[in-house]
């Protein structure tokens, strides 16, 4: 059986609590648990401030963990020397949402792609030369971009630049933090394509945080829903979008115009997602779900295997 490249072993990550008084905080994270295969895409959605930008933060390695663990090639990320971090940041790179903040505006492309190498021991400048210009050519881009800045570039050209640095030290996992938001539609198209090119080729995992669910559809092997820092369903992909069984998974594919005009889900949603530091008892999505019960207010319930490879939080499912 195959091994996952990283597992999230119920994770947590809490932040001081401004405003709410000495000592307090709130989790951004929460008893999170995930599994992502070689070669796999996992989608991890919600709204805005559920939690999905941190928890790729704490798969970098860039936050310490509050609780849990995190093992890359069954290795815990809590225990990494100065050596085997600098190794790790090799294995597991980014490709951020705004490719213009992400790129040093005085740094010329070749410098931009060529500065991992750099820093990685690559002390051959013309093997270097050579490999930013393989890079750039895997990625759609010719020579003639070699000595331009950021600014003379669209924004699809500089999330390919993107991408070329982030594969340039040959890593086996990529966190891709909502990198088609900030482009066009036309060009959205494009950037997955090449994503997608490039995880066969290349054998990558990848981490997709985004809001779009169309687009997770496009490139997800597998789906996460997240909301309010925890998982609350975890499906493949084709299972959670034909068959969503919690109630806030139902929400959000609604969004989606005309996912499936002839059966429409008609969830609806009430109020506004908990304030940080004053996190609800029992399920926290009762306070804005129309089926909400005594229990889900009280006890709420931890995810659960409905069938195979389909897991959800909610006390309207059984096992």
């Amino acid at each position: 059986m195959f091994k996952p490249l990283l597992s999230l072993q119920r994770v947590g990550k809490e932040f001081p609590a401004r405003g709410s008084g000495k000592g307090l905080s709130y989790k951004a994270v929460n008893e999170v648990s995930l599994d992502i295969y070689p070669g796999e895409t996992v989608g991890l959605v919600g709204e805005s401030g559920c939690g999905k930008s941190t928890l790729g933060y704490l798969v970098l390695n860039l936050l310490d963990l509050t609780s849990g663990e995190i093992l890359f090639e069954g290795q815990s990320l809590a225990n990494l020397n100065k050596a085997q971090q600098r190794a790790l940041k090799s294995q597991i790179q980014i490709v951020f949402q705004d490719p213009q903040s992400s790129l040093n505006p005085r740094f010329k492309i070749e410098q931009i792609v060529e500065e991992p190498l750099r820093l990685n021991g690559w002390r051959d400048k013309q093997k270097r030369k050579e490999r930013v210009r393989q890079l750039l050519d895997k990625v759609g881009l010719g020579e003639e971009y070699l000595g331009r800045f950021p600014h003379e570039l669209s924004g699809g050209q500089r999330q390919r630049v993107a991408i070329a640095r982030a594969i340039s030290l040959n890593p086996k996992l990529i966190v891709l933090d909502e990198p088609t938001s900030a482009l066009d539609v036309s060009v959205q198209a494009q950037i997955l394509n090449l994503l997608k090119e490039l995880q066969r080729d290349l054998n990558l995992a990848f981490l997709f945080i985004s809001h779009n669910l169309a687009v997770v559809r496009h490139l997800s092997n597998k789906v996460a829903v997240m909301y309010y820092g925890r998982i609350i369903e975890l499906a493949d992909t084709n299972e959670l979008f034909n068959n969503p069984l919690h109630p806030y998974t139902k929400v959000l594919l609604q969004s989606i115009p005309n996912i499936n005009p002839e059966k429409p889900l008609l969830v609806e949603l009430e109020g506004e997602m908990p304030t940080p530091h004053k996190s609800p008892l029992g399920c926290s999505f009762h306070s804005r779900c129309s089926y909400a019960n005594d229990l889900c207010r009280e006890a709420g319930s931890e995810l659960q295997l409905i069938k195979e490879g389909h897991w959800v939080s909610c006390t309207r499912q059984k096992v």
